[in-house]
């Protein structure tokens, strides 16, 4: 999302669950967004509440010291707080069958919004994913597909997201390093240390941003069969080692599943609530005071249902070429003997770097060294080096 940058051009429409949005052009506004779903699943529940933003501006702003809280049909309330750009609950909670959920805003300048009251929908449960080698589109590759099924044939419109987290190695690496310093603003200076904590492999975790939806009422039954959810490319470096990827399924509304829908369909970025689209249209959060203020959003109260899979580039590809770095890694000699100092090779690595970043090396034989890029040398650079709490 922050390699795009976004112009919002919105436009009138009323909401409806089976007909079509009506658009029509306007210019840009300042406008709410509220990404919301509270689950079933016994947590603390997070909502997102962000501004729209304009071409020239890389991220949406964070709407910050709003009151946040959700009401159930019994006066139930759960009150979130702001933490790290997103409201969480307080406590933990869940969503019950037998109960209307009512959410409520109340930003800092006084605005007060609320959505419709929701009730939870069906429970179905993700029967198993699997990852199967495919050829799609003329391109090899591992297609991880979801499957489901309801049998009492009421829950038919799914939403899907993913985490996948994989293992991976920097191509140079050794124990020590030479480090360099290229702030312009202080003489050149470089100097041997040691590796202080491990920096060879480590992991990294991404979340989907696409909108994945799938809808069953074409079907002749409740069933979701080998629905693909993530497809990745034998090429794709992240595939390289070990990867583990987390398969979430939320059940859905009509109302809810048309809104994503339309979303998708007028959407080109890859944030759920803040598209490239030419238009507006409207959710269940609505403005108190002003019926005719604009909002983006849905409160969505969903079942949840996940899976996780793991593994390895040779288990699905034996005796295939493993794929490249995600980065090219050109190693130059750098020799740091006295006499010989190998200042044209540090020119030419120089002029790949932006001012304050260091350069890491490989060690060969002191003192000569291999100098690539830091993400080429330390992994941390990329990920983590702690491994997750999950990780088989």
């Amino acid at each position: 999302m922050k390699k795009i940058v976004f112009l919002f051009f919105f436009m009138i429409a009323t909401i409806s669950c089976t007909e079509p949005y009506a658009l029509q052009t306007n210019t840009f506004e300042d406008v709410i967004v509220i990404e919301a779903t509270i689950t079933n699943e016994l947590k603390k529940q997070e909502i997102k509440i962000t501004r729209t933003f304009q071409y020239e501006e890389r991220e949406p702003s964070i709407e910050t010291n709003a009151t946040v809280y959700v009401i159930d049909d019994l006066g139930n309330q759960f009150n979130f707080t702001e933490t790290n750009g997103k409201y969480i609950s307080e406590f933990d909670f869940q969503a019950f069958s037998d109960r209307e959920y009512q959410l409520f805003i109340i930003t800092s300048n006084g605005k007060q919004y609320t959505s419709t009251r929701e009730k939870l929908t069906t429970v179905n449960n993700l029967t198993s994913i699997e990852a199967t080698v495919k050829n799609k589109f003329g391109v090899n590759g591992v297609d991880i597909t979801a499957n489901s099924f309801d049998p009492t044939n009421s829950s038919k419109y799914y939403r899907y997201e993913y985490e996948e987290t994989y293992r991976f190695s920097v191509p140079y690496w050794a124990s020590d390093s030479l480090i360099i310093n290229t702030d312009p603003e202080v003489p050149l200076e470089f100097f041997k240390a040691s590796r202080s904590s491990p920096s060879k492999t480590c992991f990294k975790t991404d979340k989907s941003t696409e909108i994945i939806l799938e809808n069953t009422t074409v079907y002749g039954e409740d069933i979701v069969n080998d629905f693909s959810v993530r497809f990745i490319s034998q090429d794709n470096f992240i595939i390289a080692d070990r990867y583990s990827i987390l398969i979430k399924q939320y059940v859905q509304n009509l109302a809810s599943h048309t809104f994503y829908n339309t979303l998708k369909k007028t959407s080109s970025s890859g944030s759920v609530l803040t598209p490239t689209q030419p238009g507006f249209f409207s959710g269940n959060i609505s403005s108190i005071e002003n019926k005719n203020e604009k909002v983006i959003g849905f409160f969505d109260v969903s079942t949840i249902s996940e899976k996780r899979i793991f593994f390895n580039f040779d288990d699905l590809f034996p005796g295939a070429k493993k794929p490249d770095y995600f980065i090219d890694c050109e190693s130059i000699l750098f020799d740091t003997s006295p006499t010989n100092i190998a200042w044209n090779n540090l020119d030419r690595m120089k002029d790949r770097m932006s001012p304050n970043k260091i350069i890491i090396l490989y060690i060969d034989d002191d003192p000569l060294y291999y100098m690539v890029k830091p993400e080429c040398g330390d992994c941390r650079e990329v990920g983590s080096n702690v491994a997750p709490a999950f990780w088989q």
